[in-house]
C-alpha cells in the first residue's frame, strides 16, 4: 500500500491502514464465532535509549537494551477469559531470560467486573504504575513511586464499576521473586476507589483515584519492604490537545533508613500536532522522615561515579522536558528528553545536582 509520509501533519488513513496491516501479523489466529478460543497473539515490546548524565558527581554516558518481552495473549469463552505469559530479559539481554514480567488468568463475568489472578501488577499508583510502559510519556517512572519498592507479584485482585464509580480489592505475596516465590514470606492487601468525573468537568477525561496497599513484613520477602503503608491519589484529565496528571504518594511505617516519604508530580502534556507530536513536562517533589529518607533515582542518577552519601538525602526535586514523536502511535514511536534534578542530602554528605539527557525508542505489538 503506496502512502505519501508527511512527517509534520497527522497520519494519514493509508499510513495507518498499512501499520495495521503489518502489526496484525502478530494474531496468530481470530474467530469471534469460535466459542472456546476467539484469539491468539504474540505481544511483546523493545524500549532502547541512550543516557547521559551531567552531574557534579561526575558523568557517565552508554546505551541501554532497558526493556524486552516477549510472550502471547489468548482471549477465550467469548473473550470472558483471557491467559497472558510473557517473559522479560535482563537490560542489555545479559541473561536474556531474567523472570516472568505477567503471567494471569483474568475472568470477567460481566462487563463491570473482573478477577485477576497470577504474577501481576499490585493495585498502587494508577498513572505511573498501572498504566503500561508501552504507553509511558517519560522515560522512567517519578522517583517517589521508584524507591517505593512495589513490582510486579503473585496475587489476586478484583475490580468493578458502578455507574461513574470504581473499586479494587487485592491480596498479594510478597516474597514474589522473578516468578511467584515461594509462598514463605508475608502477604499484602489492599484496596482503592475511583470516580469518572468528565461529565462534570465537561471534559473528555477525569479520573480521579485513590489507592492504599498495607504490607505485612518477613525475612524472606523481596517486595513492599520498606513501609506498612502505602498510599497512592491520582487525578488524570484530558481536553482537546492537553493532558493533566497529578498523583501524589506517601509511604508510611518505615524504620532506620526508610522513614516516611511523601511526594508527587504534575505532568502536563500537550499535542502539537495530534498523534505526531507531543510535548511532555514534568515536575517532582519529594520529602522524608530523616536525613537518608529519599533516595535518588536509580536511572540513571544513580549511575554517576562520584555519587555520595548512598545517593540519599531528605529532599528531592526534579524538572522533567521531553517530546514523543508517534510513528504508529504508542506502538512505534521515538522520544528524546531531558530532567534536572536537586537531591538535598541532609546531614550526610548526599546532596546530588544533575541532568540526565535521554533519546529513545518504543515498540510494542
Amino acid at each position: 500500500m503506496a502512502f505519501d509520509f508527511d512527517p509534520f501533519s497527522t497520519p494519514s488513513a493509508e499510513e495507518t491502514a498499512m501499520f495495521d496491516k503489518l502489526w496484525s501479523n502478530f494474531v496468530l489466529y481470530k474467530n469471534d464465532k469460535n466459542p472456546l478460543l476467539e484469539e491468539f497473539k504474540l505481544i511483546g515490546k523493545y524500549q532502547g535509549q541512550y543516557y547521559w548524565v551531567d552531574s557534579d558527581q561526575g558523568d557517565v554516558d552508554a546505551w541501554e537494551d532497558r526493556r524486552f518481552r516477549f510472550g502471547f495473549d489468548a482471549k477465550m469463552f467469548e473473550k470472558k477469559l483471557e491467559v497472558r505469559a510473557t517473559f522479560q530479559s535482563t537490560d542489555n539481554f545479559d541473561p536474556f531470560y531474567n523472570g516472568l514480567e505477567d503471567a494471569y488468568v483474568k475472568w470477567k463475568p460481566t462487563s463491570d467486573l473482573t478477577f485477576t489472578v497470577g504474577h501481576i501488577k499490585p493495585l498502587i499508583g494508577y498513572f505511573d504504575w498501572l498504566q503500561s510502559s508501552d504507553l509511558q510519556q517519560t522515560f522512567d517512572s517519578s522517583q517517589v513511586f521508584n524507591q517505593l519498592r512495589v513490582n510486579r507479584m503473585l496475587g489476586l485482585t478484583a475490580e468493578g464499576k458502578v455507574g461513574d464509580f470504581s473499586w479494587q480489592v487485592g491480596g498479594y505475596s510478597n516474597d514474589s521473586d522473578k516468578e511467584f516465590g515461594k509462598f514463605g514470606g508475608a502477604y499484602s492487601f489492599g484496596a482503592g476507589v475511583g470516580y469518572d468525573a468528565k461529565e462534570c468537568f465537561g471534559w473528555e477525561k477525569a479520573d480521579f483515584r485513590l489507592d492504599w496497599i498495607h504490607s505485612g513484613h518477613d525475612k524472606d520477602d523481596y517486595l513492599l519492604t520498606r513501609y506498612d503503608d502505602l498510599v497512592s491519589a491520582t487525578f488524570w484529565g484530558e481536553q482537546g490537545p492537553w493532558a493533566l496528571v497529578v498523583e501524589g504518594f506517601s509511604g508510611s511505617g518505615g524504620e532506620g533508613r526508610d522513614g516516611d516519604v511523601f511526594g508527587f508530580f504534575v505532568q502536563p502534556m500537550y499535542d502539537i500536532i495530534p498523534k505526531r507530536l507531543q510535548l511532555v513536562g514534568r515536575y517532582s517533589f519529594t520529602t522524608g522522615d530523616g536525613p537518608d529518607s529519599v533516595i535518588r533515582q536509580n536511572r540513571y542518577e544513580g549511575e554517576a561515579p562520584f555519587l555520595t552519601g548512598g545517593g540519599r538525602g531528605d529532599e528531592y526535586h526534579a524538572l522533567y522536558l521531553g517530546a514523543q514523536y508517534f510513528i504508529y502511535g504508542d506502538k512505534l514511536k521515538l522520544m528524546a528528553g531531558g530532567e534536572y534534578a536537586h537531591l538535598d542530602g541532609g546531614g550526610n554528605g548526599g546532596d546530588y545536582e544533575g541532568v540526565t539527557w535521554l533519546t529513545g525508542i518504543r515498540f510494542y505489538f
